[in-house]
């Protein structure tokens, strides 16, 4: 599981394109954005009919072979002469293909701004979700933010096929500056064994919200829309919390059924931060902040809690806990220093367990990312968390969470950690300020290690997501 930042950030804040900071409320000094990449030639993966049954059950296993593939989202990559259209590359035994949603790229909509994988149709293959979170449906207007789509990819023993386009539409709403595909997590939701589709809107008027595809269903039919103002949520809400901005899944209470953490890092009096714990099928909600008494420090400007969410079982308990990142902290309490800090919440009641963990330089952004996973293979989930602001990812194993920093085999300012994903024992690490915001991405098996470049492309922003 992985989680990757916003790609823009809310009205009035630091924007994450310019920074690649990962959350709202950057609050150190970030390089401009440089021009627009090259354009590059970009093709639409074919869809054969499948030739066999799947058989894989590794991590986003698209072909079924039982390998895990990988999808690296590039979401300001030239496409057919349009900037910033957006891309996919998307990596098999077979080689690299790339995606560009339906063959006709559009201006500015950062195709692949959001990706997650999952089983959506029950049949061994792994499926493919690619955010497109600043779509626009009709006119542009200038300075307003996309209405957003999620184009669904479903994986057969021939690769990725085009499915189905999500929007809000779907759900029956009107199209507005939703921002939808911001963010997006599969999981097991409902108990019947295949993944279900939780969206992020986190433009979405009246503060944000998350959609959930799939529920009681081996399709992505439509489902709850939940906002803040939901009846069994019940909190107040701003239009600039960005509620839905990060999400993450699992199963926080040991049910056997995974539930949702959405984060919305503009949440509160002061834009402190927050996440809330969502059951879709209960109807229940858990808020959860830096001003509970089981949460260690306090709600300061700027932090940026919930910008980044992972979840496994980190304490060995059976349930899964949830690492929350928090780039904007600071130990000194001040909001214009951003060292960033990990929290580890324990499910279902979302008691800290260890101490918060806090970067070690002023401005560098520990938590902007994180993933988990059993990196070294004993049988205990480890956690990393990127500091792109330092060029680092803290990798701490086990259930006693001893600590490992990997550097960047780069200059400053690529932004290394900025996007984390875990397939099995490798560690993926997105570097999307690389090459002059081109982009990289790295992977390292069984950390600590030497981080590897994959060869791909610096398309614009690539490693921007993982998937």
């Amino acid at each position: 599981m992985c989680t990757v930042p916003r790609l823009r950030s809310r009205p009035g804040r630091v924007a994450a394109v310019a920074a690649l900071v990962a959350s709202a409320a950057a609050s150190g000094p970030v390089p401009g954005v440089p021009p627009a990449p090259a354009p590059v030639r970009v093709a639409v993966a074919a869809a054969p009919a499948p030739t066999g049954p799947c058989r894989g059950s590794a991590p986003a296993d698209f072909d079924g072979d039982g390998a895990s593939d990988l999808a690296v989202g590039a979401p300001h990559a030239a496409v057919h002469g349009q900037a910033r259209a957006g891309a996919v590359a998307v990596r098999a035994a077979s080689g690299v293909t790339w995606l560009d949603g339906d063959g006709a790229a559009r201006l500015g909509e950062g195709f692949g701004g959001g990706l997650a994988s999952g089983d959506f149709d029950r049949d061994g293959c792994g499926d493919l979700a690619v955010g497109i979170p600043d779509r626009v449906f009709g006119a542009r207007r200038p300075g307003a933010e996309g209405a957003g789509a999620v184009r669904i990819y479903l994986g057969s023993p021939s690769g990725l096929r085009p499915g189905p386009l999500l929007t809000a539409r779907s759900l029956h709403r009107p199209y507005g500056t939703d921002r939808f595909g911001a963010s997006l997590v599969a999981a097991d939701l409902d108990g019947d064994h295949d993944d279900e589709l939780a969206v992020g809107a986190p433009g979405l008027r009246g503060g944000g919200g998350v959609a959930v595809f799939g529920l009681r269903g081996r399709t992505l039919r439509p489902g709850p829309l939940i906002t803040q103002r939901t009846s069994w949520v019940g909190q107040s809400a701003a239009e600039t919390d960005g509620f839905g901005s990060v999400l993450a899944a699992g199963d926080f209470d040991g049910d056997g059924r995974a539930e949702i953490a959405a984060g919305a890092p503009d949440d509160g009096a002061r834009g402190a931060g927050t996440v809330t714990v969502l059951d879709p099928l209960e109807r229940s909600a858990n808020y959860v902040s830096q001003d509970e008494p089981a949460v260690d420090g306090a709600s300061e400007r700027a932090d940026g809690f919930g910008s980044a969410l992972a979840a496994a079982d980190l304490d060995g308990d059976g349930r899964d806990d949830l690492a929350v990142g928090v780039p904007g902290e600071d130990r000194d309490g001040s909001a214009d220093l951003a060292s960033g800090a990990v929290q580890i919440l324990a499910g279902p009641g979302m008691t800290q367990i260890g101490p918060t963990r806090y970067g070690r330089g002023d401005y560098d952004r520990l938590g902007s990312a994180l993933a988990t996973g059993d990196l070294d293979g004993d049988g205990s989930a480890d956690l990393a968390a990127g500091a792109p602001g330092a060029g680092t990812v803290l990798v701490l194993r086990g259930r006693r969470r001893r600590a490992t920093t990997i550097t960047a085999p780069l200059a400053p300012y690529s932004r290394f950690g900025g996007a984390l994903a875990a397939h099995g024992r490798t560690l993926l690490v997105g570097a999307p300020g690389a090459d002059g915001f081109g982009g990289a991405v790295f992977e390292l098996t069984a950390p600590p290690g030497r981080p590897k470049r994959i060869p791909l492309p610096a398309r614009g922003l690539t490693g921007y997501s993982l998937g």
